[in-house]
């Protein structure tokens, strides 16, 4: 089709969805029984999860119904006719659309987007109509295209993707989406058993001599008689010098043999004689976590010179504990119930400093599921410690002298309450109310709309706007609104400490509620809002506190945020813990 043509299809699906009223779609009515086929011919494996998946997809419903131009007199929501439209279109000539026969990209991609820039697509919904589409294809397959629909429709309930084009090109690709083909190489060549050679970089530089270096190639410099390249590997880099016959790119993975010599500048400089592996590829990108490895050293370091002992404690649990933060959940198949992912350690650490242990901390991933400036959080890496013979300000102290020693930052800790940080930041005192709802009507206006508690928007404007004004090292004391019931005191007597690095907000510290029963209320009066009370129990935590639980002092630190902070590696060696943490009488 040309632009023209498909410009006018669009016009004309979109004018049959507007000649009639909406109505709603009965996506659960359709979908579960279509689904039914699951349970008949070809039994597939996992057809739980699939009904979990399609019960998570009618969870973003319901959609609304209109008339399709696909399949008329039939309603249903426009994505289903941007669907059909468009596996009509990406057929050859003369041959049955997907999965019947193959389907042509180019013109997938170009009906897609002319379809989608006209008729307005939610991604959820095209999901489900073309999950629909699948299950009610199953009958007529054979066993082999049935297995391979399933896949399919198991890889809709679950996309990586969030572009409606790119989920259709997927979809109909010739390939296996869950597990697709590896891609061609220009060459082939026999993976050989052996391990790379890398002992001799620890040899590197060594003029004279004959070395084999192996890692991949990260640059490629060509001159008219010489070509040069950068080969890395671990914490070594190296330039290679070789003939321009010999054919090397950015990414492959090589073991060089040469003799060590210099360049013309100078530069320590590997001539090539041969290449002993040469695998074409491209240098995988690194894991979200890589970044923090560096920083662990330094921080266990640290830690274990102030005699906090290390622990480790389960990451799915049969319970969540975490204030109202929400939680990634699961299904544990052989104990028929429900599990979790943590979304703090704090309980396993209390119940270690219960059980008799002075300090201890975990250094581990927590989990919220919820978004976090526009984006899902899924983990994030977490220092969480307990000690039961420090006070709240010596904490604090230890606290800021960690992040000094493990990050090289020299500033001094400076104390300072929310009030006072507040009022020099703004200009306005949080007592005064009147003015601080005109700043946040002026700065947050949906907080503002929805609530004129004065600590409460001093809150979200210190979040929003105030708090990045912030120098140095800064412990925040006083801050009003409510804190964790496990924390001690309320408002702005609660017992806790926000610690700011040149705004960034690192950790809190604060010390403990001991009384059960204040705690029970505590609990009490936060359940009453809680949207997961039926999964929640906090019966495991009273009875913790009410075993006599000792007078502690607890951190929790973001790690991933600490590691921001870290411009270059600083030797432990160089740092030793500060004179406030040594052991009270």
């Amino acid at each position: 089709m040309t632009t023209t043509t498909l410009a006018t299809l669009a016009d004309t699906i979109a004018a049959t969805h507007r000649s009639t009223t909406p109505t709603t779609w009965d996506a659960p009515t359709e979908l579960l029984s279509a689904a039914a086929v699951l349970f008949t011919t070809h039994p597939a494996d996992g057809t739980d999860e699939l009904l979990a998946g399609i019960a998570r997809l009618l969870a973003h419903g319901p959609h609304p119904a209109v008339t399709l131009h696909a399949d008329p007199p039939a309603r249903g929501p426009r994505e289903r006719d941007i669907l059909h439209h468009t596996l009509a279109a990406a057929a050859e000539p003369g041959r049955p659309p997907w999965p019947y026969g193959p389907a042509d990209p180019a013109r997938l991609a170009a009906t897609a987007h002319a379809l989608t820039a006209t008729i307005p697509c939610r991604l959820t919904a095209l999901r489900a109509a073309a999950v629909l589409h699948l299950l009610r294809l199953l009958p007529d397959t054979d066993e082999h295209l049935h297995r391979d629909l399933i896949r399919r429709t198991a890889w809709l309930l679950d996309p990586r993707t969030d572009d409606p084009v790119t989920l259709l090109l997927t979809l109909t690709a010739s390939y296996d989406p869950i597990a697709p083909a590896p891609r061609s190489r220009s060459r082939t060549r026999e993976h050989p058993l052996e391990p790379l050679p890398l002992a001799d970089w620890d040899l590197w530089p060594a003029p004279g001599q004959v070395l084999t270096l192996s890692g991949r190639i990260t640059a490629v410099r060509a001159h008219s008689h010489v070509v040069f390249a950068d080969l890395t590997w671990d914490r070594h880099s190296a330039q290679l010098a070789f003939d321009p016959a010999v054919a090397l790119h950015t990414g492959d993975l090589v073991a060089a043999r040469g003799t060590c010599s210099t360049s013309r500048t100078g530069r320590p400089t590997l001539f090539i004689r041969h290449l002993e592996r040469h695998e074409p590829g491209a240098p995988p990108p690194l894991p979200s976590a890589a970044p923090l490895t560096p920083l662990l050293g330094p921080l266990r370091a640290y830690l274990a010179a102030a005699d906090f002992r290390e622990t480790m404690s389960p990451v799915l649990t049969d319970g969540f504990f975490g204030g109202a933060a929400r939680p990634f959940t699961t299904w544990a198949h052989a104990a028929g119930r429900r599990q979790y992912l943590r979304v703090t350690t704090e309980l396993d650490l209390l119940a270690v400093i219960a059980a008799g242990t002075t300090r201890c901390y975990e250094i581990g991933p927590s989990f919220r599921n919820e978004g976090q400036r526009g984006r899902s959080a899924v983990e994030f890496v977490m220092l969480e410690a307990y000690a039961a013979d420090l006070t709240l300000d010596q904490a604090t102290v230890y606290l800021a002298d960690l992040v000094t020693a493990t990050t090289g930052i020299a500033a001094p800790l400076a104390r300072r309450t929310f009030d006072d940080a507040f009022a020099e930041i703004t200009g306005i005192h949080p007592a005064d109310t009147t003015a601080v709802r005109a700043l946040a009507a002026e700065r947050t206006p949906y907080t503002a709309e929805h609530t004129d508690e004065p600590d409460r928007l001093a809150r979200r404007l210190w979040r929003h706007s105030v708090r990045q004004h912030l120098r140095g090292l800064t412990a925040i004391t006083h801050i009003p609104g409510p804190a964790s019931p496990l924390i001690a005191g309320t408002g702005r007597r609660a017992h806790r400490v926000w610690l700011y690095a040149d705004g960034l907000e690192l950790a809190e510290i604060a010390a403990n509620e001991r009384d059960p029963a204040r705690l029970a209320a505590a609990f009490a009066t936060q359940f009453t809002a809680d949207r997961h009370l039926a999964h929640r129990t906090y019966q495991q935590v009273i009875d913790l506190f009410d075993s006599a639980l000792p007078p502690c002092v607890g951190f929790g630190m973001s790690v991933t945020r600490l590691a921001d902070l870290r411009p270059a590696l600083v030797p432990a060696q160089r740092r030793t813990p500060a004179r406030t943490t040594e052991r009270t009488p």
